[in-house]
């Protein structure tokens, strides 16, 4: 009879080469702030890491600080770097896993974007590099490894769009993605060129030959719009510096903490910057007309200003709702993100259902009303503009985009449509995935 035999496999350490951080975050000089833990990194950079949020770096003047949003999602905080003025958004994520994040001063990192340095897990992937000067928009999704603009004196105005996908990929300095757009592994997106709306562009002459019907050449008014939406972000990071610490300066004027000898590192108010919460207001931010915050109907149809710090979402500054904020809880999905601190007031009726990662906005300068029974789905994304209506019953789709539009009562929009500018009659249908511009389809 035979008899088997056991076999003992023994385990074996195989040591496998894993990427250095080379010279992507610049770090071969940290500096630490004696008695409080802070870790600065050259030029200014710091880890998005305790206590170096919500201010990046802990302490710093409102002038100079970065802001980042208590909702954002930080995975390894000590492998990514942020500079100087930069403002990033409710439910933006920085995933750090296997690679690095470095993001320049003077940028943005919008509501619901996700940044992953290498998403893939591939062996020899830096990661992400985010120069100066750079909009990455709501819902927006980068993926290393990825470079986009650049750093110093010369770097541009870049923008990658609302729900666009960088993936593997180098946008030039003065580049713009359209809201939408895919960019595959391996393309470059030269200076001075716009790629359109939905664009999936797959090969170098479709990035860089407009005849081919991906891209256009970017105007003066489109990189005057990125400076713009640039100003403001870099405004409301020191907003919302200051809303946290306080009207009174943390420290000494160009001082990077408030003291070496503080027991408490954690200073300031958290209760100001999550949930439901005022703007920032007038003077911190000069284009906000007062520190307003949400208001929702309270008993017997009463409007009230409610800041509640366990709030689901993040509601922020100037948006009334006709609606209890007992009843707009139960009809919304996570990492919603609504935000009149720019353009306002934003006016709602009712909310019925709001998936995941829903972001309602209005620029700087416009506003947004949204009539009863409003609907939206998991990532689309809503702007106001120069007096944008919603009527009731709308339905907004999965990954949609609708930006500085008046949409009548009963109008659908499909998933992963764009809307700009446009007027749409009531009932109106646009089947998923369309482009629509000043009411032209294309």
């Amino acid at each position: 009879m035979a008899t088997k035999s056991t076999v003992r496999h023994t385990r074996r350490f195989l040591p496998q080469a894993e990427p250095c951080e080379g010279r992507l975050l610049l770090s071969a000089a940290h500096v630490h702030i004696a008695g409080t833990g802070v870790l600065l990194l050259p030029g200014g950079e710091a880890h998005p890491v305790r206590p170096n949020t919500p201010v990046l770096p802990y302490g710093a003047a409102a002038s100079v600080a970065t802001f980042i949003d208590p909702t954002t999602r930080i995975h390894d905080g000590n492998r990514i770097s942020l500079g100087a003025k930069t403002y990033v958004a409710p439910f933006a994520g920085l995933d750090a896993t296997d690679g690095y994040i470095r993001i320049g001063q003077n940028s943005a990192i919008l509501d619901n974007a996700l940044i992953q340095s290498n998403a893939k897990r591939t062996l020899n992937v830096l990661g992400v590099s985010i120069g100066e000067r750079v909009v990455i928009g709501y819902g927006a999704r980068v993926f290393g490894p990825s470079k986009i603009g650049d750093f110093g004196v010369l770097s541009a105005p870049t923008e990658i769009g609302p729900n666009a996908v960088v993936d593997g990929a180098t946008i030039a300095p003065g580049a713009i993605v359209g809201a939408g757009a895919v960019i595959q592994p391996g393309i470059t997106i030269p200076r001075g060129i716009r790629v359109l709306p939905r664009a999936v562009v797959t090969t170098a002459a479709e990035a860089t030959d407009p005849r081919l019907g991906k891209v256009v050449l970017a105007t003066a008014t489109d990189l005057a719009a990125i400076s713009t939406e640039l100003s403001t972000s870099t405004a409301l990071a020191a907003g919302y510096a200051t809303l946290y610490q306080g009207q009174a300066a943390t420290g000494p004027a160009g001082s990077p903490v408030a003291s070496t000898t503080t027991p408490n590192l954690f200073n300031g108010d958290l209760s100001t910057v999550m949930g439901t919460s005022q703007e920032p207001g007038s003077p911190a931010v000069s284009f906000e007309p007062s520190r307003r915050g949400p208001v929702f109907s309270g008993p017997k149809g009463r409007l009230f200003e409610g800041n509640f710090r366990a709030f689901p979402a993040r509601i922020i500054g100037g948006v009334i709702f006709h609606q209890s904020a007992r009843r707009l809880q139960h009809n919304i999905g996570k990492n919603v993100s609504i935000r009149g601190d720019e353009g306002q007031p934003i006016v709602i009726g009712s909310i019925a259902h709001l998936d995941r990662s829903v972001t309602i906005h209005a620029v700087r300068g416009g506003t947004l009303t949204i009539g009863n029974n409003f609907r939206a789905g998991t990532g689309a994304v809503i702007l106001g503009g120069a007096g944008s209506t919603i009527g009731d019953g709308v339905t907004v789709g999965s990954g949609a985009v609708v930006t500085n539009s008046k949409l009548g009562s009963g109008v659908q929009i499909g998933d992963g449509a764009y809307v700009a500018g446009s007027t749409l009659a009531p009932g109106t249908i646009i089947p998923a995935g369309t482009v629509l511009i000043n009411g032209v389809r294309s």
